[in-house]
C-alpha cells in the first residue's frame, strides 16, 4: 500500500498561534499537531510508501521549510518521499522550490491555493507549473475547505483545475480530498484529463459524505482515478484504511448501491507514485 497524503511539522515552529487557534476551535480541543517521527512511522507501518510535505502559506499562518521536510525524511528513506511546498505569492517562492527539487531532492510539490490566497490559475503560477511538467513532478493540490477564516473557499473549486490542466496537459496532478464538500465537482474534473487524479483523504470521518462521494465515482468511472492518502496526523492511517473498508456500513441493509469490493482493493493496492511519474 502507499499513502500519498501525510504532513511533517512542528506547530510550535511553523504555525501562527491563530492557526493554532483555528485547529484546536474546529474540532472543539486542543489538538497536538506537530509530527513525530517514531509515532508517525508506527501509524504509517502497513504502507511500503507515504509520501510527506508540509505547507507554505503566509495569509494563514504556515511555513514549514523544505529542509525541515527534507531532514524528516532523510530520516526513514526506505519508506518516505517528500515534497517540496510551494506559496506563489511570495517573492521567493521560484528560487525555493528550484533548491528543493534540485539540491534537496524532493520528488514532488505541495501547494495550497486556499491557504496561501491564490488563484491557481492565476499567471503567476505559470513559472511553476511549466517546470514541473518539464521535470516530471507531481504537484498535490488542497482542494475543497478548511477551518482558516481567512482561506477564500473559492480557491479551493476543483474546477478550477480543468483550465490548468488543459494549459498544461503534461503536468499530473492531485487533488486532494477529492474536493470535499465539492466532491462532484472534482469527479467530472479528473473524468477529463489522463494526469489529473484525486486522492480520499480525510473524508471517512465524514461517513455518509463519504459514501456518496464513492458511489458517484463508480457511477462516472473514475475510480481508477482516485489514490489513497489519510491526512496525517488530522487522520491516522490505520483509521483511514479501516474507514475505507467500511464505506458501506452507513447503508446497512436498505438496498442501496454499494461501493464495491473490488474498488475498494484496487484503491488500498494502487502504485500511486508509478502513476504519478515519481520514480523510485
Amino acid at each position: 500500500m502507499q499513502n500519498v497524503h501525510t504532513h511533517a511539522w512542528d506547530s510550535a515552529l511553523h504555525f501562527q498561534p491563530e492557526t493554532i487557534r483555528e485547529a484546536d476551535l474546529s474540532r472543539g480541543y486542543p489538538l497536538d499537531l506537530t509530527v513525530r517521527l517514531e509515532p508517525f512511522l508506527q501509524d504509517m507501518s502497513a504502507f511500503e510508501k507515504v509520501v510527506v510535505f508540509g505547507l507554505k502559506a503566509r495569509r494563514t499562518g504556515y511555513w514549514v521549510p523544505d529542509d525541515y521536510v527534507a531532514e524528516f525524511v532523510a530520516r526513514a528513506p526506505e519508506k518516505l518521499v517528500g515534497f517540496a511546498c510551494c506559496d506563489p505569492t511570495q517573492p521567493e517562492h521560484f528560487e525555493e522550490l528550484k533548491y528543493a527539487i534540485e539540491h534537496l531532492k524532493l520528488r514532488g510539490v505541495k501547494m495550497g491555493p486556499i491557504y496561501a490566497g491564490f488563484d491557481p490559475r492565476d499567471s503567476m503560477c505559470a513559472p511553476v507549473y511549466r517546470y514541473c511538467q518539464e521535470n516530471g513532478l507531481p504537484i498535490l493540490f488542497h482542494t475543497g475547505t478548511t477551518f482558516n477564516h481567512n482561506a477564500p473557499l473559492n480557491y479551493g473549486r476543483p474546477w478550477l483545475f480543468d483550465e490548468v490542466a488543459i494549459q498544461y496537459p503534461g503536468l499530473h496532478m492531485v487533488l486532494a480530498h477529492c474536493g470535499h464538500p465539492f466532491s462532484e465537482e472534482c469527479l467530472v474534473v479528473i473524468r477529463k484529463h489522463p494526469h489529473v487524479y484525486a486522492d480520499i483523504s480525510a473524508l471517512y470521518y465524514r461517513p455518509w459524505q463519504f459514501y456518496n462521494t464513492m458511489i458517484a465515482a463508480q457511477e462516472y468511472k473514475v475510480t481508477h482515478k482516485l489514490l489513497f492518502g489519510s491526512d496525517y496526523p488530522f487522520a491516522k492511517g490505520p483509521d483511514s484504511i479501516q474507514g475505507l473498508r467500511n464505506v458501506n456500513q452507513i447503508i446497512g441493509s436498505s438496498g442501496l448501491p454499494r461501493v464495491s469490493d473490488q474498488v475498494i482493493a484496487d484503491i488500498l493496492g494502487r502504485d500511486a507514485l508509478n502513476l504519478l511519474g515519481v520514480t523510485l
